[in-house]
């Protein structure tokens, strides 16, 4: 299997996300147009939720089914334009940082 480097463009940010309404994990009003991967690096402790195109989750669903990022915790997580990721705070507002690469 032959694997190919990422060398398309990319958009990097921060975003603020609260423990009061779920935020879905995107630089800018959209989702990078041919996202491949997407990078996450929270200030705290962040739940990380995937569900499919078309649905938002409440914040139940995020903070019940979704996994924790431990604070400054760098992850890069395979997720394409249509593969949504939604972002809930443990407690208080954090700033995450999120690189979308194509």
């Amino acid at each position: 299997m032959s694997l190919f480097p990422l060398d398309g463009p990319s958009i990097q940010d921060s975003i603020s996300v609260g423990t009061g309404a779920v935020v879905e994990a995107k630089v800018g009003g959209s989702v990078y147009p041919d996202r491949k991967v997407i990078t996450i690096q929270p200030s705290g402790k962040l739940y990380v939720l995937f569900v499919e195109e078309g649905t938002t989750p409440s914040i139940s669903d995020v903070s019940t089914k979704g996994f924790l990022q431990f604070k400054n915790q760098k992850d890069t997580y395979e997720a394409g334009e249509k593969q949504k990721i939604y972002l809930l705070s443990f407690s208080g507002t954090v700033t995450v940082k999120i690189a979308e690469r194509a």
